[in-house]
């Protein structure tokens, strides 16, 4: 079973390239805005020629990204990512061909359509609401991620059964390259080949990809936002994998194994609790599926506990390995003295006003760009902060930090939308495999296909993922940027054009 297709290798390839071009231009601020225009003239041209390429670029870019800062043009004191810059050709470009071809509609059913028409309003209602109400620039920055909901008419018009394929390869290759990048992150800061404070940190920092934090002697923290997607890859070929996987052909499932180890390493590297109980709840819904879905039997299912929590145990002591740390352990750290721990103080001190007000404004909330105040013990924060009296918009509390922009009913009307792809997801495989295809017709996908067979493997693998994204969001927000956006997008698009 080989997922690394030749998409995956040029996306592993182009990525390894993207970054150093975005380091050098870090490094040589005049050939920064230059990067800038190369890159979106670049997919400009691609996106002209075939709508699809420009697309799988920008999908990429999300996959590794982080907050898609990798290069920026300065617009006198107002930064334009190229995240953005991405959005905006893609959206032109496929605007302009609907025009010309005279195709501008939306190829879905009403009820798939009509959450996100509520949503729609509630982000209009909480955008003005925020105009009358709080400080413009913080409006902008709290509600500019809400507009990549925008391109769900381009992810309904290009994701289509006949490319899922290289979907799916981009995101092996992407997050592939994104746990190679974490691995190899946390070796050249725990070998002091790379420091707190140096130009590849700050690059890290200032351009969105990701924090890295030290922890204690030679052990330190690599999280970037995106590694969500390392989630959500391993979700997804972890369930094909089971479900076709035949003892006599294990030699067939060496890369898919090992794709699973790196990205399972990269959640446990970035040592992000809220991806940890994210997948956890990923892994029981799994559990949940093999039993109710694809006839698992006891023993084959405990089996599968016990290789996951052999791996996950193997990987504690390889990080051990890889940062010549072998004090403690990375996991049981990581839960110990919660209620003292600078960043768990911070989050619990944040929900005492953040439900409040809600309480005070419950129905259409404040707006975007809401200011409240809480005592934070971030170090960070308190560098700039030294008494700790924080006000910001943005809060650790994402169903909260929506709640408090939106009110309740914009959070009720969000909800309703992934109730919806959830429901969807589970209709579109409502059949035991034992009962539906015989043994000997299934066939093992690989990287050149993803025959109809797989079909319902893959509608349960972004379940898993939207699943982890949703548990993810309550202690992280992302539901609320266009990392977890653009995944709603995507299992969008393929719940609906992608069917059983």
């Amino acid at each position: 079973m080989n997922l690394l297709g030749k998409l995956s290798y040029l996306t592993i390839f182009l990525l390894i390239f993207a970054e150093l071009f975005s380091l050098t231009a870090y490094l040589l601020p005049p050939l920064g805005q230059a990067a800038f225009f190369i890159v979106l003239t670049a997919v400009l041209i691609l996106s002209i020629i075939k709508l699809e390429y420009g697309f799988y670029v920008l999908l990429a870019e999300l996959f590794v990204g982080g907050h898609g800062h990798l290069f920026d043009l300065n617009l006198g004191g107002i930064t334009v990512s190229i995240r953005m810059g991405l959005f905006l050709v893609i959206l032109v470009v496929w605007l302009i061909k609907q025009i010309r071809n005279n195709e501008l509609k939306i190829m879905a059913d009403k009820k798939f359509l009509l959450p996100f028409l509520l949503l729609a309003l509630t982000i209009l209602i909480g955008f003005i609401n925020g105009l009358l109400n709080n400080q413009l620039n913080n409006v902008f920055f709290d509600a500019n991620a809400w507009l990549y909901f925008a391109l769900l008419p381009v992810f309904l018009t290009i994701i289509k059964k006949e490319n899922l394929k290289n979907i799916l390869q981009i995101l092996v290759g992407a997050t592939t390259y994104l746990a190679l990048k974490t691995i190899a992150v946390l070796f050249l800061f725990s070998h002091n080949f790379a420091g707190i404070g140096g130009f590849f940190y700050k690059w890290l920092r200032d351009s969105g990809v990701g924090e890295i934090t030290y922890i204690s002697g030679t052990m330190f923290r690599a999280f970037f936002q995106s590694q969500l997607y390392c989630l959500v890859g391993f979700l997804l070929v972890l369930t094909i994998l089971i479900v076709n996987f035949r003892f006599k052909e294990w030699k067939k499932y060496f890369l898919p194994a090992f794709y699973l180890y790196l990205t399972s390493l990269a959640i446990i590297i970035s040592q992000s609790r809220s991806f940890w109980v994210g997948g956890a709840f990923a892994i029981f819904g799994l559990l949940i599926f093999s039993w109710w879905k694809f006839n698992f039997k006891i023993k084959k299912t405990a089996l599968l506990i016990i290789v996951l929590a052999v791996t996950f145990a193997s990987q504690v002591f390889l990080i051990q390995l890889i940062s010549g740390n072998f004090a403690g352990n990375i996991i049981a750290d990581r839960f110990k003295n919660l209620p003292g721990e600078a960043a768990g103080i911070s989050r619990l001190n944040q929900l005492q006003p953040l439900l409040y007000n809600i309480s005070q404004q419950a129905l259409f909330g404040y707006g975007f760009g809401k200011e409240l105040t809480y005592q934070s013990s971030d170090p960070r924060i308190l560098k700039t902060h030294p008494n700790g009296i924080y006000t910001t918009y943005a809060f650790e509390w994402g169903y909260l930090d929506i709640a408090l922009k939106l009110g309740v009913i914009g959070l009720l009307v969000y909800l309703a939308l992934i109730v919806q792809l959830f429901f969807r997801g589970i209709s579109n495989f409502q059949f035991p495999i034992s009962k539906q295809i015989p043994k000997s017709k299934i066939q093992i996908p690989n990287a050149k296909s993803l025959l109809p067979t797989t079909s319902y493997k893959l509608q349960a693998g972004l379940l898993l993922g939207l699943i982890a994204l949703c548990v993810t969001n309550i202690f992280s927000p992302y539901l609320n940027h266009p990392l977890g956006i653009g995944y709603l997008l995507l299992v969008s698009a393929i719940y609906q054009n992608y069917v059983s």
